[in-house]
Protein backbone atom coordinates (compact mmCIF):
# COMPACT_ATOMS: atom_id res chain seq x y z
CA UNK A 1 0.00 0.00 0.00
CA UNK A 2 1.35 3.44 -0.93
CA UNK A 3 1.28 6.01 1.82
CA UNK A 4 0.57 9.74 1.54
CA UNK A 5 3.47 12.15 1.08
CA UNK A 6 5.42 12.70 4.29
CA UNK A 7 8.43 14.88 5.11
CA UNK A 8 11.76 13.10 4.80
CA UNK A 9 12.59 14.26 8.32
CA UNK A 10 9.96 11.82 9.57
CA UNK A 11 11.50 9.02 7.58
CA UNK A 12 9.73 6.80 5.06
CA UNK A 13 7.11 4.52 6.55
CA UNK A 14 7.37 0.78 5.89
CA UNK A 15 5.87 -0.31 2.59
CA UNK A 16 5.87 -4.01 3.38
CA UNK A 17 4.81 -6.19 6.25
CA UNK A 18 8.01 -8.21 5.85
CA UNK A 19 11.63 -7.03 5.85
CA UNK A 20 11.64 -5.54 2.33
CA UNK A 21 11.56 -1.96 3.55
CA UNK A 22 13.73 -0.46 0.83
CA UNK A 23 13.41 3.05 2.22
CA UNK A 24 15.40 2.12 5.32
CA UNK A 25 18.18 -0.01 3.85
CA UNK A 26 20.33 3.12 3.63
CA UNK A 27 20.05 6.50 5.33
CA UNK A 28 21.74 8.87 2.88
CA UNK A 29 20.45 11.90 1.01
CA UNK A 30 22.07 14.59 -1.14
CA UNK A 31 21.42 18.25 -0.27
CA UNK A 32 22.25 21.09 -2.65
CA UNK A 33 22.04 24.74 -1.55
CA UNK A 34 22.31 27.25 -4.38
CA UNK A 35 20.41 30.45 -5.10
CA UNK A 36 19.87 29.44 -8.73
CA UNK A 37 19.78 25.63 -8.73
CA UNK A 38 17.66 25.67 -5.60
CA UNK A 39 14.75 27.48 -7.24
CA UNK A 40 11.74 25.43 -8.30
CA UNK A 41 11.41 24.88 -12.06
CA UNK A 42 14.98 26.00 -12.70
CA UNK A 43 17.79 23.96 -14.27
CA UNK A 44 15.38 21.02 -14.66
CA UNK A 45 17.64 18.98 -16.97
CA UNK A 46 20.70 19.68 -14.82
CA UNK A 47 18.98 18.51 -11.63
CA UNK A 48 17.43 15.51 -13.37
CA UNK A 49 20.89 14.42 -14.55
CA UNK A 50 22.26 14.49 -11.01
CA UNK A 51 19.22 12.87 -9.43
CA UNK A 52 19.10 10.10 -12.03
CA UNK A 53 22.77 9.34 -11.46
CA UNK A 54 22.55 9.05 -7.67
CA UNK A 55 19.05 7.55 -7.20
CA UNK A 56 19.64 3.90 -6.34
CA UNK A 57 15.99 2.79 -6.44
CA UNK A 58 15.62 3.38 -10.16
CA UNK A 59 17.28 1.66 -13.09
CA UNK A 60 18.33 3.89 -15.96
CA UNK A 61 18.66 1.15 -18.58
CA UNK A 62 18.14 -2.58 -19.14
CA UNK A 63 21.67 -3.41 -17.99
CA UNK A 64 20.98 -1.86 -14.59
CA UNK A 65 17.85 -3.98 -14.22
CA UNK A 66 20.08 -7.03 -14.41
CA UNK A 67 22.10 -5.69 -11.45
CA UNK A 68 19.12 -5.11 -9.15
CA UNK A 69 18.46 -7.67 -6.46
CA UNK A 70 15.51 -9.97 -7.15
CA UNK A 71 13.62 -8.58 -4.16
CA UNK A 72 13.42 -5.10 -5.68
CA UNK A 73 12.51 -6.51 -9.10
CA UNK A 74 9.53 -8.14 -7.41
CA UNK A 75 8.44 -4.89 -5.77
CA UNK A 76 5.53 -2.73 -6.85
CA UNK A 77 6.88 -0.26 -9.46
CA UNK A 78 4.51 2.51 -8.36
CA UNK A 79 5.67 2.11 -4.78
CA UNK A 80 9.32 2.32 -5.83
CA UNK A 81 8.68 5.43 -7.91
CA UNK A 82 6.96 7.15 -5.01
CA UNK A 83 9.69 6.07 -2.61
CA UNK A 84 12.43 7.33 -4.94
CA UNK A 85 10.95 10.82 -4.66
CA UNK A 86 11.36 10.69 -0.87
CA UNK A 87 14.63 8.91 -0.12
CA UNK A 88 18.16 8.55 -1.56
CA UNK A 89 17.38 11.56 -3.75
CA UNK A 90 18.59 15.09 -4.45
CA UNK A 91 17.04 17.76 -2.23
CA UNK A 92 17.76 21.33 -3.25
CA UNK A 93 17.22 24.66 -1.49
CA UNK A 94 17.63 28.28 -2.67
CA UNK A 95 18.71 29.79 0.66
CA UNK A 96 21.14 29.00 3.45
CA UNK A 97 18.32 29.25 5.99
CA UNK A 98 16.17 26.60 4.31
CA UNK A 99 19.10 24.30 3.65
CA UNK A 100 20.40 24.59 7.19
CA UNK A 101 16.94 23.99 8.62
CA UNK A 102 16.64 20.78 6.64
CA UNK A 103 20.09 19.57 7.66
CA UNK A 104 19.47 20.20 11.36
CA UNK A 105 16.07 18.48 11.25
CA UNK A 106 17.56 15.39 9.65
CA UNK A 107 20.20 14.46 12.18
CA UNK A 108 19.39 10.79 11.57
CA UNK A 109 20.54 11.00 7.94
CA UNK A 110 23.95 10.92 6.31
CA UNK A 111 24.04 14.00 4.11
CA UNK A 112 26.17 14.58 1.04
CA UNK A 113 26.18 18.38 0.85
CA UNK A 114 26.79 20.58 -2.21
CA UNK A 115 26.92 24.35 -2.44
CA UNK A 116 28.45 27.20 -4.36
CA UNK A 117 31.64 28.75 -3.07
CA UNK A 118 29.90 31.91 -1.89
CA UNK A 119 27.26 30.00 0.06
CA UNK A 120 29.83 27.49 1.24
CA UNK A 121 31.87 30.22 2.88
CA UNK A 122 28.88 30.98 5.11
CA UNK A 123 27.32 27.56 5.69
CA UNK A 124 30.33 25.21 5.83
CA UNK A 125 31.53 26.59 9.19
CA UNK A 126 28.06 25.85 10.57
CA UNK A 127 27.81 22.25 9.34
CA UNK A 128 31.37 20.97 8.96
CA UNK A 129 31.43 19.13 12.29
CA UNK A 130 27.84 17.89 12.34
CA UNK A 131 27.69 14.08 12.56
CA UNK A 132 25.09 13.87 9.78
CA UNK A 133 27.42 15.46 7.22
CA UNK A 134 29.00 12.67 5.20
CA UNK A 135 30.69 14.82 2.56
CA UNK A 136 30.97 18.46 1.47
CA UNK A 137 31.36 19.42 -2.19
CA UNK A 138 31.93 22.97 -3.44
CA UNK A 139 30.77 23.68 -7.01
CA UNK A 140 32.02 27.04 -8.24
CA UNK A 141 33.35 28.83 -11.28
CA UNK A 142 36.62 29.97 -9.72
CA UNK A 143 38.21 27.63 -7.20
CA UNK A 144 41.20 29.89 -6.55
CA UNK A 145 38.86 32.63 -5.33
CA UNK A 146 37.62 30.37 -2.52
CA UNK A 147 40.80 28.59 -1.49
CA UNK A 148 41.50 30.83 1.50
CA UNK A 149 38.32 30.13 3.46
CA UNK A 150 38.07 26.56 2.16
CA UNK A 151 41.62 25.84 3.33
CA UNK A 152 40.44 26.21 6.92
CA UNK A 153 38.09 23.27 6.33
CA UNK A 154 40.35 21.11 4.19
CA UNK A 155 39.67 18.07 6.39
CA UNK A 156 35.91 18.50 5.97
CA UNK A 157 35.60 19.38 2.28
CA UNK A 158 35.58 16.33 0.03
CA UNK A 159 36.39 18.34 -3.08
CA UNK A 160 36.03 21.60 -5.01
CA UNK A 161 34.86 21.42 -8.63
CA UNK A 162 34.48 23.80 -11.55
CA UNK A 163 32.94 21.27 -13.95
CA UNK A 164 29.65 19.51 -13.29
CA UNK A 165 30.83 16.13 -14.60
CA UNK A 166 33.80 16.10 -12.22
CA UNK A 167 31.45 16.82 -9.34
CA UNK A 168 29.03 14.13 -10.45
CA UNK A 169 31.82 11.55 -10.79
CA UNK A 170 33.11 12.16 -7.28
CA UNK A 171 29.67 12.42 -5.67
CA UNK A 172 28.45 9.20 -7.30
CA UNK A 173 31.56 7.27 -6.32
CA UNK A 174 31.40 8.53 -2.72
CA UNK A 175 27.75 7.53 -2.36
CA UNK A 176 28.59 4.12 -3.83
CA UNK A 177 31.31 3.66 -1.20
CA UNK A 178 28.93 4.64 1.58
CA UNK A 179 26.19 2.26 0.40
CA UNK A 180 28.76 -0.53 0.11
CA UNK A 181 29.77 0.04 3.73
CA UNK A 182 26.11 -0.20 4.69
CA UNK A 183 26.02 -3.54 2.89
CA UNK A 184 29.08 -4.71 4.81
CA UNK A 185 27.37 -3.83 8.08
CA UNK A 186 24.26 -5.76 7.11
CA UNK A 187 26.36 -8.75 6.05
CA UNK A 188 28.19 -8.75 9.38
CA UNK A 189 24.83 -8.80 11.15
CA UNK A 190 23.60 -11.58 8.80
CA UNK A 191 20.91 -9.32 7.33
CA UNK A 192 21.31 -10.76 3.87
CA UNK A 193 18.43 -9.07 2.03
CA UNK A 194 19.44 -5.45 2.76
CA UNK A 195 23.10 -6.40 2.24
CA UNK A 196 22.37 -7.70 -1.26
CA UNK A 197 20.37 -4.61 -2.14
CA UNK A 198 23.04 -2.23 -0.86
CA UNK A 199 25.72 -4.06 -2.83
CA UNK A 200 23.58 -3.96 -5.99
CA UNK A 201 22.94 -0.24 -5.52
CA UNK A 202 26.64 0.40 -5.01
CA UNK A 203 27.47 -1.44 -8.24
CA UNK A 204 24.91 0.58 -10.19
CA UNK A 205 26.41 3.81 -8.85
CA UNK A 206 29.95 2.77 -9.69
CA UNK A 207 28.96 1.91 -13.25
CA UNK A 208 27.22 5.28 -13.60
CA UNK A 209 30.32 7.04 -12.28
CA UNK A 210 32.39 5.21 -14.87
CA UNK A 211 29.99 6.25 -17.63
CA UNK A 212 30.30 9.89 -16.57
CA UNK A 213 34.07 9.60 -16.86
CA UNK A 214 35.45 8.13 -13.63
CA UNK A 215 38.20 5.81 -14.89
CA UNK A 216 39.12 4.55 -11.43
CA UNK A 217 36.06 2.41 -10.80
CA UNK A 218 36.93 -0.81 -12.67
CA UNK A 219 38.52 -2.59 -9.70
CA UNK A 220 35.80 -1.26 -7.41
CA UNK A 221 33.14 -2.75 -9.69
CA UNK A 222 34.94 -6.10 -9.72
CA UNK A 223 35.14 -6.05 -5.93
CA UNK A 224 31.45 -5.27 -5.39
CA UNK A 225 30.47 -7.90 -7.99
CA UNK A 226 32.36 -10.47 -5.94
CA UNK A 227 30.47 -9.43 -2.81
CA UNK A 228 27.16 -9.75 -4.65
CA UNK A 229 28.01 -13.22 -5.94
CA UNK A 230 28.93 -14.38 -2.46
CA UNK A 231 25.40 -13.49 -1.29
CA UNK A 232 23.46 -14.86 -4.23
CA UNK A 233 20.43 -17.00 -3.48
CA UNK A 234 17.87 -18.54 -5.86
CA UNK A 235 15.53 -15.96 -7.38
CA UNK A 236 12.05 -15.87 -5.92
CA UNK A 237 9.24 -13.38 -5.57
CA UNK A 238 7.76 -14.34 -2.27
CA UNK A 239 5.25 -12.29 -0.32
CA UNK A 240 4.61 -9.70 -3.03
CA UNK A 241 2.27 -6.83 -2.24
Amino acid sequence: MITDDIPLSEGPRPYYTDDRDFGHFSDHVTVWVDIHIGMEDSYADFKAKFNDNIQVLQSNNINEVEIDDDSILCANPDMLKKLSDEVYCLKYFPTIEKGLEYILKNSDKKIFFISSGTIGKIIVPQIANLPQIQGIYIFCGNISYHTEWAGEYAENISGMFEHQDNLLERLTRDIAAYVERKGDQYKTNEAILPARNCYAWSKKLLIRAKQVGDSGTTKLIDNITKKINELEIPAACQGEN
